[in-house]
């Protein structure tokens, strides 16, 4: 009896979230009626569309977009759960940026699309008041910063790869967890940032907000708290971690009481003083959220288009080792990286098998906002509700900006810094609200990929030499989960 009701339960809930998604769909299908739509247009016809996008999302796309009109300024991308009206050229994106936020907002679009009152407690630290102090107080320290993450590269290459002869490792889990401890020598320092446990609670609440998100958007708006409740692994997370921080936080506190205003507090806590332990806990969980996946992302991808073209491997090694040979490992040598910094660039992309494919673009569709109050941009009138975006494929890849090999990795490409943010570089993001933390990830990602050619050899362990393939969740292009990576400590290296 029992199993009969909670299947027959199962059963009403997924008919009543079928009936919230196709009246949802319909109703916003109507309101955008008269926004061209990429692919099938009908409220029902569109989910064949989102079907197609998610086989194969730049491929489809880039074909849409060969048939837009140069006079159509929004066309609308078709989803599971929504619609999502898109800039067909990077300048829309700069409108959309530069609009003030009581009109077209970041917050409330992270919040639908990342559920985040739910996965990420915006209701109690909504108020971003950790963004503040990263970018002000982490970014004009960022020289400072240098000698604690070299040393804890150190110690965490050496656990991951204690051996000297040839060796193969999965890259990307590897790769999160060397990201995870170095960010942490920052975010919480010794010896918390060693801690197995407590990184493995770090990596693995990214996991949790994604599939929950990914959950909840299905669920009706009334039913969300109760499904959360019911079914979500957050509220355990937030636990574990409380038992990571509690003993941290106790001894930071006395500190505070002790030596006053002259304590340097890490710079997601500044703004916490006073609110109690759990604020200090939850701005943590966020930092680590924002800074562990995304970064570790580009780093993987820049790694294998890297190895996929060995060539060019001396040349960047060269320069390496000339700038800390002159330098040190210090940030001076760090901003001399020209070639690592665009090597790891969001434009760095290359063949395979005939069809190109992005290589380090985190997102299919980036820079989401949802419009807060009826407006009209370029003509063209978004009614209050409606989520915005960018295609980062175009904007990236653009032929007019970056030539005919556009679509080629190049290391040489760029000159400008990789933290700088253009209409056509959205790894960070573009804007007033482009990531705060951009210039220590930068940091932090050619320290290591320095680290990694002047001390190993490498190559991909796939007999063609060629790049993995991406796997693109939903927007989302992942690298390769489990390809591995062939490496061997190099000898005589006194650096």
């Amino acid at each position: 009896m029992s199993d009969f009701t909670l299947n027959g339960s199962a059963v009403g809930a997924l008919a009543l979230s079928c009936a919230y998604l196709l009246v949802h769909t319909v109703g916003e299908t109507r309101k955008l009626a008269h926004i061209p739509s990429v692919g099938f247009n009908g409220p029902l016809l569109s989910y064949i569309s989102a079907l197609q996008l998610l086989w194969d999302p730049p491929g489809y796309l880039r074909r849409a977009w060969r048939t837009i009109p140069p006079s159509t300024h929004f066309v609308k991308v078709p989803g599971f759960s929504r619609w999502v009206v898109v800039g067909t050229r990077p300048e829309h994106y700069k409108e959309i940026a530069g609009a003030p936020d009581h009109q077209i907002t970041l917050r409330m679009a992270v919040e639908e699309f990342l559920q985040a009152r739910y996965t990420m407690f915006d209701s109690e630290i909504g108020d971003n008041g950790h963004v503040a102090p990263i970018r002000e107080k982490l970014n004009r320290s960022l020289s400072d910063l240098v000698p604690e993450v070299y040393d804890e590269a150190k110690f965490v290459f050496h656990d991951e790869f204690p051996l000297v002869d040839e060796r193969p490792f999965v890259a990307f889990p590897t790769i999160v967890k060397i990201i995870a401890r170095t960010s942490n020598r920052i975010l919480v320092g010794l010896p918390l940032c060693r801690n197995p446990e407590y990184i493995d609670t770090c990596i693995n609440y990214a996991v949790v907000v994604f599939v929950m998100s990914h959950i909840l958007c299905f669920i009706p708006p009334f039913l969300r708290s109760f499904v959360n409740w019911l079914v979500s692994p957050v509220p355990s997370r937030v636990k574990k971690m409380t038992g990571f921080l509690q003993p941290l936080i106790d001894t930071r506190r006395k500190a505070v009481e002790d030596e006053g205003e002259g304590y340097e507090q890490p710079a997601s806590w500044r703004k916490s003083t006073g609110k109690g332990d759990r604020d200090i806990v939850l701005r943590t969980m966020s930092v680590n959220f924002g800074s562990i996946h995304t970064t570790s992302l580009s780093f993987t991808h820049g790694l294998f288009s890297l190895l996929s073209q060995p060539q060019h491997i001396d040349t960047i090694r060269e320069e390496v080792e000339q700038c800390i040979q002159d330098e040190g490992w210090t940030r001076a040598a760090n901003g001399q990286h020209a070639v690592l910094g665009q090597l790891l660039e969001g434009n760095a992309e290359i063949r395979s098998a005939g069809r190109p494919h992005p290589s380090l673009k985190v997102q299919l569709v980036s820079g989401q906002r949802m419009v807060m109050v009826d407006c009209t941009l370029s003509g063209v009138f978004l009614p209050k509700g409606t989520m915005l975006g960018t295609n980062a494929i175009e904007a990236q890849f653009d032929e007019d900006v970056f030539g005919e090999n556009a679509l080629e990795f190049d290391p040489y490409r760029f000159k400008i810094q990789l933290p700088t943010s253009t209409l056509h570089t959205l790894t960070f993001g573009y804007g007033k609200h482009a990531c705060p933390g951009r210039f220590f990830a930068a940091q932090e990602m050619k320290l290591l990929v320095a680290y990694f050619l002047i001390h190993y050899d490498l190559k991909l362990e796939n007999p063609d030499g060629k790049r993995p393939k991406n796997l693109w969740l939903n927007a989302f292009n992942m690298p390769s989960s489990n390809a591995r990576v062939l490496m061997r400590k190099r000898k005589g290296v006194a650096l």
